[in-house]
């Protein structure tokens, strides 16, 4: 485990720690979200709760105990269809919207929650997003999943969020429908990449392939970096062609990122600050191209650490001005740190043994 992984814990949790909230009705814990003015969304929560696990993990205390009662809270608000809303930018007297990346950027968190603790809710909570992603697959299409419900289109990082999120729940269960989606979505998105522009997969394509929007080296880093739970269940045929592609991938971002976002580059607005697109930097440091490649986004947590020891938790500031009294803020200081954290979180127990439980289900030291 890398050293900057537990003076980053150190460094957030009494942030975490001011945040959390005890139901006054039901006894439950819950995270605040105070620029939200609300409970934080599901899938911030659970980002949340696997930064205790690892703070539990590193240093005792109640970290494994608050994991599990806010892995709680996640599963009794999640929707009935096994779906996670996104609150941010949500209009007032509009109904929420459902979206994959809600689930596939928590799928691990709830995972290792269940594996470090032996959270049952977080495990069920893991299995009913997959479940729900089983009704978002499209039969005529082999790997394809849809981002939101209705749409008509193939959101490509979408696509991966649902292989990370089947892959975990496969583990949790050995249920063989799961291992099957992983198989075809991998095998789809290794068919997609380099077909418009080679050395790219672009956001959003058409039915017939043509491209939506455009090349985006923080979604392209996404597919990237959320492929690395999943290998392991690879046929060696289809890992190879894997390795293959991702190092073609992670050489077209590397050579991107040397200039400024362009239209060419980063063709998503909304996603141009690299320097805080941590998926970015997580495929960088997962990647099997070169020590230096790896060394290019471990260096940038080194530096998001050290920032946090000048300047706390103000570092995750939104930039985004919010003029609209009718819609909830685009995101929050709370939403920014949390998808920080759960990145730390999941990189460092992703390469961390399961630990094993005493009859009580409590973990053994």
């Amino acid at each position: 485990m890398q050293s900057f992984v537990s003076d980053t814990v150190k460094e957030l949790k009494p942030y975490f720690d001011g945040l959390l909230r005890t139901d006054p009705a039901s006894g439950g814990l819950y995270m605040l979200d105070d620029e939200l003015g609300d409970r934080a969304s599901c899938c911030t929560t659970g980002l949340a709760a696997c930064f205790y696990t690892l703070d539990g993990k590193l240093n005792g205390g109640d970290g494994f105990d608050i994991a599990r009662r806010l892995a709680e809270d996640v599963r009794n608000r999640q929707l009935p269809s096994g779906g996670f809303t996104q609150p941010y930018y949500a209009k007032a007297g509009e109904p929420p919207v459902v979206d994959i990346a809600e689930i596939g950027a928590v799928a691990n968190s709830l995972y290792h929650i269940h594996q470090a603790t032996n959270s049952e809710a977080a495990k069920e909570s893991l299995i009913r997003a997959a479940d729900y992603l089983l009704t978002q697959t499209v039969p005529e299409r082999p790997g394809v999943v849809l981002k939101r419900p209705g749409e008509n289109f193939d959101v490509l990082n979408g696509d991966m969020y649902a292989a990370h999120t089947f892959g975990r729940a496969y583990e949790l269960t050995g249920n063989p429908v799961y291992l099957e989606q992983v198989v075809a979505i991998f095998g789809h998105l290794a068919d997609r990449f380099g077909k418009n522009e080679p050395g790219w997969w672009p956001y959003i394509e058409n039915w017939d392939g043509s491209v939506v929007m455009g090349n985006s080296v923080l979604y392209q880093a996404t597919i990237v970096a959320f492929a690395h739970t999943a290998l392991r269940l690879l046929p060696e045929e289809l890992l190879a062609r894997w390795r293959q592609v991702s190092e073609q991938a992670v050489a077209k971002m590397v050579e991107a990122i040397r200039q400024p976002p362009s239209e060419e580059t980063e063709a998503p607005w909304w996603t141009r600050d690299w320097s805080n697109g941590w998926e970015l930097y997580m495929s960088l440091a997962r990647s099997t191209a070169s020590e230096q490649v790896r060394e290019i986004g471990l260096n940038r947590f080194r530096e998001v650490e050290a920032d946090l020891r000048e300047r706390g938790v103000l570092r995750f500031r939104p930039n985004i001005k919010h003029s609209e009294p009718d819609r909830a803020p685009v995101t929050t200081t709370f939403r920014k740190a949390s998808g920080f954290a759960g990145i730390i979180a999941c990189m460092a127990l992703d390469e961390e043994p399961v630990l094993e439980f005493n009859n009580k289900g409590e973990p053994i030291a």
